[in-house]
């Protein structure tokens, strides 16, 4: 189940920006607002009609609606589903787990234990992805994923593997084609396209920098434009998809803003053009972009902020205590040095609604805004102030401000695949390589020396197998009497080792771990299927042994084997 990501009272406002870009891609940014999710005073969500007031439905957790449809949880079965915008089902299933849809495509996980699957919009399994150890959501008919080794790829919408998992890591989504890919073996970071070509080749320490709220500037549209921020040692700087350098590596930071760039250098920021030329020297000890406002928020070094053009003039003087970016309805939320509260202010600098709120949050809605009031309620007004959703909300989802940026906590999902039958097959081949033996057939199978057969103990450890991150299996042989001795004539003993030292007894002990834990009895019914067993005795027969099988205290599978 996915985890309550909430905005508490106590949050310190965030930094958000505006799109700034002629491209409508958008990533997973979803406009889909007209209602969205809030939290209650006894922690339940409500949808919050963000036009005409009101709540609707009441669930344990609620995501943002995407493509008509939010993901809601079945709380007695510990499912989840999909409802539409009058809290109608999608469909009738539920699943243990679901992403956003994109592109008509979800993923899902029917039942712990379970792959990953996609499906359709009817529910309908499209194929199993057992191969993903997690994925994100489809974008552009391709899903990012990673494999149980760490590698990353890409599948698409049919489920053929378009990218083989070879790369260390890797962006979550395809943009115009191209996606940042990190090389396994020098860690540095380049850029592939849709079939796994490199168009970039992997030299940058960095690429597609980008903080949280700042991924729909320097991931999607500077891959929409095919110019692309990049780390060299300690310095940013710009490429194009050719690989070649267009503004060199010499800034702290830097954030795509329209054609330009704001960069940090040093402590101050400023911007520069497409080229790298100063268009405003760095004289600001914080900034903003000015997105397609024409106006950025600015903070000089008395720590007051204002607002300039895009000569670098200030059009609204420094005055407040912080300041946010313009969105398309003309105004911006403001916080007064005095009172420390917020309101919103106008492009001439007044004051359009008054300082009155603990936070003013621009979650991307038309000429409205999410506030927090002085007691740390949650509403929606609209850009005069007026409450358009009254403030009786205790919080609101995180998703909400990770929504501007383009990704959010539900685009992507955690497999819950547990291989038992790979996990069965493992346990067999070691039962099927157990036969009557010698001690020194012993050392030469597992590479042991003869100080591995202890002199006062008839079990020595053969082996102790932890290659799968999900089960370790530990093999002892037992009942071995390797040594000979004889007294030195004195008061001790001369030793010597007997290679043909027979060896009938072993045990096997199974451990499942990670998210396999737990499923020991799955495990052992999918071995004992395999072969004659007695279900009351818990025996086995093997072709070449016989096996007696428990599961102990600690949940281990326990087989005592013995030879023929």
């Amino acid at each position: 189940m996915k985890n309550k990501l909430f905005l508490s009272a106590a949050l310190v406002l965030p930094v958000l920006a505006g799109c700034g870009s002629s491209s409508s891609e958008q990533g997973w940014k979803t406009d889909d607002l007209n209602y969205i999710p809030l939290f209650t005073s006894d922690g339940a969500v409500v949808f919050a009609d963000t036009e005409k007031g009101g709540t609707t439905g009441s669930y344990d957790y609620a995501t943002l609606y995407h493509e008509g449809v939010s993901i809601v949880p079945n709380a007695q079965e510990g499912t989840e589903y999909y409802i539409d915008g009058k809290g109608s089902r999608l469909f009738q299933k539920e699943f243990y787990e679901l992403s956003i849809f994109d592109d008509g495509v979800a993923w899902a996980i029917e039942d712990v234990g379970k792959p990953l699957a996609a499906i359709d919009r009817s529910g309908n399994v499209l194929f199993e992805f057992k191969e993903a150890e997690e994925a994100y959501a489809f974008h552009g008919g391709l899903s990012v994923f990673c494999e149980a080794n760490g590698f990353w790829g890409a599948v698409d919408k049919k489920g053929n593997m378009v990218v083989s998992p070879t790369w260390a890591d890797a962006g979550p989504m395809f943009i115009n084609g191209l996606l940042p890919v990190q090389h396994p073996d020098t860690y540095a970071w380049g850029i592939i396209d849709a079939k796994g070509k490199i168009v970039v080749e992997c030299r940058y320490d960095r690429i597609c920098g980008y903080e949280d709220e700042y991924f729909m500037q320097n991931y999607i549209q500077s891959l929409s434009a095919g110019l692309i921020p990049v780390k060299s040692g300690e310095k940013w700087g710009v490429i194009d998809l050719s690989g070649k350098t267009v503004i060199s590596p010499q800034f702290d930071y830097i954030i795509r803003d329209g054609k330009n760039w704001l960069f940090r250098k040093g402590s101050s920021w400023g911007w520069c053009d497409a080229k790298g030329k100063y268009i405003i020297n760095p004289q600001f000890r914080s900034a903003l972009p000015f997105g397609d406002s024409g106006y950025a928020a600015v903070e000089n070094d008395d720590r007051q902020w204002g607002y300039i053009d895009s000569k670098g003039n200030f059009k609204i003087e420094p005055q407040f205590d912080e300041a946010m970016s313009f969105n398309a309805s003309g105004v911006a939320p403001a916080c007064d040095k005095d009172s420390y509260d917020w309101g919103l202010v106008d492009k001439s600098g007044k004051w359009v609604v008054n300082p009155q709120f603990s936070a003013i949050y621009d979650i991307g809605l038309n000429g409205r805004f999410m506030v927090e009031d002085n007691s740390g309620s949650f509403g929606i007004v609209d850009k005069t102030g007026e409450y358009v959703v009254n403030p009786l909300f205790d919080s609101a989802p995180q998703a909400l401000l990770d929504n501007i940026g383009g990704v959010r906590n539900e685009c992507s999902i955690e497999s819950g695949y547990v291989d038992v039958e790979g996990i069965a097959c493992l346990v067999e081949s070691t039962l099927l390589s157990l036969k009557a033996s010698t001690a020194g057939e012993l050392m030469a199978a597992y590479e042991l020396s003869e100080s591995a057969f202890p002199k006062s103990s008839g079990t020595v450890t053969l082996s102790n197998n932890k290659d799968r991150k999900d089960v370790t299996l530990k093999l002892t042989g037992t009942g071995i009497n390797a040594w000979s001795k004889s007294s030195d004539g004195w008061f001790g003993y001369n030793y010597s080792f007997r290679k043909d030292a027979p060896v009938r007894s072993y045990v096997l002990t199974v451990n499942l771990n990670d998210r396999a834990e737990g499923f020991e009895s799955e495990v052992l019914d999918a071995v004992m299927s395999k072969y004659d067993h007695d279900a009351e005795s818990a025996n086995i027969s093997l072709p070449d042994a016989t096996a007696k099988v428990s599961i102990a205290k600690s949940r281990s599978i326990v087989f005592n084997v013995s030879a023929n």
